[in-house]
C-alpha cells in the first residue's frame, strides 16, 4: 500500500487501531487510510488507547487533508467521540471478519 505525505482532497478516510503486546507492556498502534486511493496517510504508536489520543491522531490526519472528509471507523467509543468533538462526519463499520464456527 503506498503512503501519501502530501496534503489532497480527501472523501473517505477508514480509522482504526490494534493493541500489539511487546515486553510485557500494550501498545495501541492507529491507523488512516484514503479508502479511494488505497494510500497509508498515517500511522502513530501510543502507549494508551482513549480520546485524547484518538483526538490527537484525527487532528494529525486532517493535516494531510485539504478538506474535512468523512472517517469510516468501528464502534470504538475513544474515536466516535473524537470525531464527534471534532464536528467530523463519520460512519460505523466492521473492519475485521468474524470468525466461522
Amino acid at each position: 500500500m503506498p503512503i501519501s505525505a502530501e496534503k489532497k482532497q480527501r472523501n473517505l478516510i477508514a480509522l482504526d487501531e490494534t493493541v500489539v503486546k511487546a515486553n510485557k507492556k500494550r501498545y495501541y498502534i492507529y491507523s488512516a487510510v484514503d479508502v479511494e486511493r488505497n494510500e497509508s496517510i498515517l500511522m502513530r504508536v501510543y502507549t494508551m488507547r482513549n480520546y485524547l489520543t484518538a483526538k490527537s491522531f484525527v487532528r494529525e490526519v486532517l493535516n494531510y487533508c485539504e478538506n474535512k472528509p468523512k472517517f469510516l471507523i468501528d464502534k470504538a467509543p475513544w474515536l466516535t467521540e473524537a470525531l464527534k468533538s471534532l464536528d467530523l462526519e463519520f460512519e460505523h463499520q466492521t473492519f475485521r471478519r468474524e470468525k466461522q464456527s
